[in-house]
């Protein structure tokens, strides 16, 4: 029991090391998939039994479960994540000059391209220069929809607009008729006042 224990508590060698990357990298598709439904679920636990099968079949070594496969991965890709922001650091302290941090080596450098994969989409969280370059989104039905949505709101409001400018400027003629109204009217009263004083005076002197 106590050697079984320790048998499964065991480092990884470079060999394992090398075959466990290996054979995640063939299922990256299902492994890095970040969907979380059911049918998801299954088909990663699936592909974990599977990794389990063939490394312990190729290892011949320490047989190790997908559980324990699974815990070594993730440490694997917290070290690739740590050691590519180190080299992240120094390059941008020399100005892109010599880098004097360890570089990764040849599993971290799959690691880090699965991460990425992993990622595809969304910010990268290593040098944005390697990140995978983004397919030009397609307009779907519903954003070209969208936009012709727009374009007919911008006309309507372009069309009432101008309404509203050609009711002021009818509204400001209507204010010069009545003030010219006015006018006419105030003229037409002192006319007819005139007209009763010279009537008056008339019928005074007579």
């Amino acid at each position: 029991m106590e050697k079984q224990k320790r048998e499964r508590s065991s480092n990884f060698s470079q060999e394992e090391t090398n075959l466990l990357v290996s054979l995640i990298e063939a299922k990256k598709h299902v492994i890095e998939n970040k969907k979380s439904d059911a049918t998801t679920w299954q088909e990663k636990e699936k592909a974990w039994k599977d990794i389990e099968k063939t490394f312990n079949s190729a290892s011949g070594a320490v047989f190790r479960d997908y559980k324990h496969l699974k815990i070594k991965y993730e440490a694997m890709k917290r070290d690739t994540r740590k050691r590519s922001a180190i080299i992240r650091a120094e390059r941008f302290k020399t100005g892109g000059g010599t880098n004097t941090a360890p570089s990764l080596t040849t599993e971290q450098e799959k690691l880090k391209s699965m991460i990425l994969f992993s990622v595809e989409g969304s910010e990268s969280q290593f040098d944005s220069d390697l990140v995978l370059p983004s397919k030009p989104k397609e307009k779907r039905p519903f954003d070209k929809l969208t936009e012709k949505k727009l374009e007919i709101a911008k006309i309507q409001k372009k069309v009432i607009t101008e309404e509203l400018e050609h009711k002021l400027i009818q509204r400001k003629i209507l204010e010069k008729e009545l003030e010219h109204k006015d006018m006419i009217h105030e003229l037409e009263k002192q006319y007819l006042i005139l007209k009763i004083k010279l009537l008056k005076k008339e019928l005074g002197e007579t």
